[in-house]
């Protein structure tokens, strides 16, 4: 019996799951870049006033000006659209952009599947790969929602636990890095 040639079984990723995977580096990238510039307590909280009772002397309220103009200055130069969006605003429209990943991500795998397993990953490997893949996806989703509970709440309370997911998603980076930053796995998502 003569066998037909079927299709080569797939080595890498399907192209869909490759970009993702990239919009989800650069929206993560960028989502880190913009969330570390920002500079939560930057001094533009003219409270002298107020603690004042609002009788300074003129030498006071020169200088309360001055911090003002000097703030407002400060976010017209963190107004990185020029639409009226200042480093909060865009932090926040990243955090959405890699949640949205971080829910499509897993769904996708499920249509998609997954490739064999590259032959240059011993089980020990795998399971390595396995364990922090699943543990970025779940962070994809956990980091943006701390930061949304912090945002919508504005309770300091959860700076913590917002803070403690990054830790964890960059411990899981690293395994993840670790195991992958190969030539012939990393080829695989090229």
């Amino acid at each position: 019996m003569h066998r037909v040639p079927g299709p080569e079984p797939r080595v890498g990723y399907r192209a869909s799951q490759k970009v993702l995977h990239w919009l989800t580096v650069l929206a993560v990238a960028a989502q880190l870049a913009v969330g570390y510039n920002l500079d939560l307590d930057d001094g533009c909280d003219p409270a002298g006033e107020d603690r004042s009772g609002g009788d300074t002397s003129d030498a006071e309220e020169e200088r309360l000006d001055r911090l003002e103009d000097a703030c407002e200055a400060r976010a017209d130069d963190h107004d990185l659209l020029g639409g009226g969006f200042d480093l909060a605003e865009v932090h926040l429209l990243l955090g959405l952009a890699v949640l949205a990943l971080g829910v499509v991500r897993p769904l996708w795998r499920r249509v998609a599947g997954l490739p064999p397993w590259s032959e240059h990953l011993s089980p020990a490997r795998r399971r390595l790969a396995t364990r922090t893949e699943r543990a970025l996806m779940t962070l994809l989703v956990v980091v943006p929602l701390t930061g949304l509970v912090l945002v919508g709440t504005g309770d300091d309370a959860w700076v913590p636990l917002h803070v403690g997911a990054h830790v964890a998603f960059f411990v899981a980076l690293a395994a993840h890095l670790s195991s992958n930053l190969r030539p012939a796995i990393l080829r695989r998502m090229f």
